[in-house]
């Protein structure tokens, strides 16, 4: 059986409690063992900015200071995009200023066919830590009609691991974090098989830290406003994702200053028609993240405002996701100052 084989019966496995295909019996002079161990990293990243105007140099023309950030930005996957793409797929797609967006994956598939008389082990690691993302302004406008879309047949009849990332939002950190480990054994006559597999995931220790000083910053400025999150939408909608299948992890932002975390952990082991033992060691943590807003107008002047999220809008309508299965883990966002964590660990052993 092909690796992609087996790992399509692994998932249909764990989401439809289907039957793990054995593969037939080898010679009984086969014997093999299969040791795997692979670790995935993705920290120690930073986005520092600082924007705006702190000092008037000119303040004469009684102009309000204002430095715009991300003014129609829009992400959108549409089309045919991704239509019935199989295997493992990570994708970003941004269009918000000062943001950063991180997909980690790990994929193990281990087959061992023969005589056994040892293990196949696997050991799987993924971080997703210590990834900061700092940014300051003064007199900013931050978001202004910043939209995501997904639709069309987008993703429709896809199949795999597939991560996805989309934000249109200024300052914000989306992440995913996935771990797939199959592990089929099979032999036949006297011996005994073990399967121990080791799987771990953690989305921790990740920071967003944003400080808006939107009001005036001199006795000229006196309308200045600090608009967050105006008229943002994230939508999805048409064919997308339908009759996906596998491990889905995605977010989708337009809410600016968010943090958006997807953490999905599958195992799959599956011992032949021998007697044995399978051990098995699974863990996902998401913990440990912050999300640090401080936005101020002008305390000198109480019309000054900080205005957040005006006529944002979330949608998941159409076909959206329609007879998709697997594990599927989805934030959708259009709320400025928003943190979304989703994490989910399953185990399945035949």
């Amino acid at each position: 059986m092909k690796k992609s084989a087996i790992l399509v019966s692994a998932i249909s496995l764990a989401f439809a409690g289907s039957a793990f295909a054995t593969p037939p019996p080898p010679p009984h002079s086969v014997s093999a063992s299969s040791n795997a161990s692979s670790q995935g990293v993705v920290g120690g990243n930073s986005v520092n900015a600082f924007s705006g105007h702190k000092y008037r140099t000119d303040p004469s023309d009684g102009n309000v200071s204002t430095e715009i950030t991300n003014v129609g930005s829009d992400a959108t996957i549409n089309s045919n995009a991704f239509e019935s793409a199989t295997g493992v797929v990570s994708a970003n797609q941004n269009s918000g200023a000062n943001s950063m967006a991180s997909n980690q994956t790990n994929v193990q598939v281990n087959t061992v066919s023969g005589k056994l008389k040892y293990s196949a082990s696997t050991n799987g690691y993924g971080e997703v830590n210590g990834n900061s993302l700092e940014v300051g302004t003064n007199g900013a406008t931050i978001n202004y009609d910043g939209s995501s879309y997904l639709g069309d047949n987008a993703f429709a009849n896809a199949s795999g691991v597939i991560s996805l990332n989309q934000n249109s939002a200024a300052n914000s950190l989306l992440q995913n974090q996935t771990n797939v480990q199959v592990n089929q054994l099979s032999h036949t006559g006297s011996g005994w098989s073990d399967s121990a597999p080791v799987l771990a995931g953690y989305v921790g220790g990740n920071s967003v830290d944003v400080y808006a000083k939107p009001g005036k910053v001199d006795n000229y400025d006196s309308h200045a406003q600090g608009l967050t999150n105006y008229n943002a939408n994230a939508t999805i909608n048409g064919n997308a994702f339908n009759d996906a299948s596998g491990i889905i992890s995605a977010s989708q932002n337009s809410g600016a200053n968010s943090l958006l975390q997807n953490q999905s952990t599958v195992q799959v082991s599956m011992l032949g028609s021998s007697t044995g033992h399978i051990s098995n060691v699974l863990g996902g943590a998401v913990e440990g993240n912050t999300l640090l807003v401080t936005a101020t107008g002008q305390p000198c002047n109480w019309s000054s405002l900080a205005q957040t999220n005006y006529a944002a809008n979330a949608v998941i309508g159409g076909n959206a996701f329609a007879h998709a299965s697997g594990v599927i883990s989805l934030n959708q966002n259009t709320g400025a100052n928003s943190m979304m964590q989703n994490q989910t660990s399953i185990q399945v052993n035949q």
